[in-house]
């Protein structure tokens, strides 16, 4: 289940072939994921690692993308068949310009307790007094993904709370595995991260947490490309090898060692960083945060960096498997 980086490049991949289950089951059906190292996509770990979508008849490649609006042409051509990463404007953008990629679960909703997701500021920066959302006007926050990525939604959400804006601010589209240096650095005044960033810049002394989105929202999730939502069938056994990690990872099940190692495989930080991590909430059947979908396009909407005026119908961009 090893990772194959180069085919992001080479093209676009062979389409399934099958169409049912009777005939997949002749051979495993290829399905390739793309996935952002984090664990707000720990039932896709798990799926992967215990086996799951092989038991639906899958063969699947998972490859890591940086953000999920990088990987939206890639899900839109067919090139991923699913993809683990949060909402972006390159996702409702594809939708308005009719491209065949659909929106298809909530994998993690920022808990009630603890703070996963969160606003950090630079250490040296709270030791000097830095404290309030409102002295970070004029700053410059990273996050990954940029102007387009949820993250912006969270901060602007996170903002609201201040009386501020994204344009209060200056923005830096940093990816997970450099924020780390960035704040090292003090190329960036503040980081908006989700775990396990966030333990391990807490942990290293690299930064604070200020702010963080409200409880109970999601704006991370899979995303299904044309192979599956083309192919009933296919998606139904997609979504249901998911569904079955989401559901063995309730309560403390969600620290079993297998459960650990999936997470520390794929997000590439320390078994022990993740163990003492705060930890997301993950409904069973991975239902829709629909309300954070919607409220996600009137910001980007109000923020001016959709391709389009009037606000699209959810029937558009979600699918219900």
């Amino acid at each position: 289940m090893n990772s194959r980086r180069s085919f992001l490049f080479a093209g676009a991949t062979a389409l399934i072939a099958a169409t049912s289950r009777p005939t997949r089951a002749a051979g495993p059906t290829k399905l390739e994921i793309g996935y952002v190292p984090s664990t707000l996509f720990a039932p896709v770990f798990v799926a992967a690692e215990r086996g799951y979508f092989k038991e639906e008849g899958f063969d699947v490649d998972l490859t890591p993308i940086v953000a999920g609006q990088d990987a939206m042409a890639l899900a839109a051509t067919g090139r991923l068949d699913l993809v683990a990463a949060a909402l972006s404007a390159a996702f409702y953008n594809a939708v308005a310009r009719d491209l065949d990629v659909r929106f298809v679960a909530s994998t993690a909703y920022q808990p009630k307790h603890g703070h996963p997701s969160a606003l950090m500021v630079r250490e040296d920066l709270w030791e000097s007094g830095l404290r309030t959302l409102q002295a970070l006007r004029g700053k410059k926050i990273g996050w990954i993904g940029g102007a387009g990525a949820v993250s912006a939604y969270y901060v602007a959400r996170i903002l609201r709370t201040a009386g501020l804006t994204l344009n209060d601010i200056e923005s830096v589209n940093i990816a997970n595995p450099d924020q780390a240096v960035a704040l090292q650095r003090k190329a960036i005044d503040a980081v908006f991260t989700s775990s396990p960033f966030t333990e391990a810049f807490a942990r290293d002394n690299l930064a604070r947490t200020i702010g963080y989105p409200p409880a109970g929202i999601s704006g991370s999730g899979i995303f299904f490309g044309p192979n599956l939502t083309g192919k009933i069938d296919l998606a139904h056994a997609a979504i249901a090898a998911c569904r079955k990690a989401a559901t063995e990872l309730q309560g403390p099940a969600y620290f079993a060692p297998d459960a650990l190692a999936a997470y520390a495989k794929y997000t590439r930080q320390p078994i022990d960083v993740i163990r003492a991590s705060a930890r997301y909430d993950f409904y069973p059947d991975l239902r829709i945060d629909l309300a954070t979908v919607e409220d996600v396009q009137r910001e980007f909407m109000a923020e001016g960096i959709l391709a389009y005026k009037a606000p699209l119908n959810e029937v558009r961009f979600i699918s219900r498997y």
